[in-house]
């Protein structure tokens, strides 16, 4: 099984796509990019009074064909851990930092990270600069795992990338390795369809 990741692959855009896409177009995000049409989108809507450096986030549950007949079959089970699919979501937000580079912007998040999960077990397998880049800016990846319980792990991804004064972070997590790593090639797909589309921070 291959441990690849978008900070340690080149994404190959030349495999025929296993379905339709769509385009999402968020002005608020500052991203417009495709995704797999079967994907479930969920735009949350939030107050920016209370909440004031979230600019726009969108997130997706991932849907695969066998996840359908998992679902008719009665959903999840009691014993199952928790996510019942794999999930990518997008966060573009006001840094809270001036004149960070990309680097130093991921080293003071790496370092979030570890103390969210001090009490559960984090691996961190990647953490470095990608070698692609999203429309022309550079992004960090940091891939973990970490455990909930003797018997339960998370996979997980963060892409993080600074733009002016905004940072924008993307996030993905399944339940299970196999999960977690059948979705990178439409995720690195998605990554490839990505520009922005404000024109405030350039």
């Amino acid at each position: 099984m291959s441990t690849s990741s978008p900070g340690s692959v080149s994404f190959s855009s030349s495999s025929s796509p296993s379905s339709s896409y769509e385009t999402f177009d968020g002005i608020d995000l500052g991203l417009s990019f495709q995704y797999p049409a079967n994907w479930i989108k969920f735009e949350a809507g939030f107050d920016p009074v209370f909440i004031k450096d979230i600019d726009g986030v969108v997130s997706f549950d991932i849907i695969n064909d066998n996840d359908h007949l998992k679902q008719g079959n009665g959903g999840i089970s009691a014993g199952d851990s928790g996510l019942v699919n794999p999930n990518l979501s997008i966060v573009s937000l006001k840094s809270p930092y001036h004149n960070l580079t990309l680097k130093e912007y991921a080293e003071i998040r790496t370092y979030d990270f570890r103390q969210l999960f001090s009490d559960h077990d984090l691996h961190i397998t990647e953490n470095k600069q990608a070698n692609e880049s999203i429309d022309g800016y550079p992004y960090w990846v940091l891939d973990y795992s970490f455990s909930i319980d003797d018997q339960t792990n998370r996979y997980g991804m963060s892409m993080w990338l600074t733009r002016g004064e905004k940072v924008y972070e993307i996030s993905y997590i399944a339940d299970s390795y196999e999960e977690f790593t059948r979705n990178l090639e439409e995720i690195g797909k998605m990554i490839e369809t990505m520009y922005f589309v404000d024109s405030t921070n350039q």
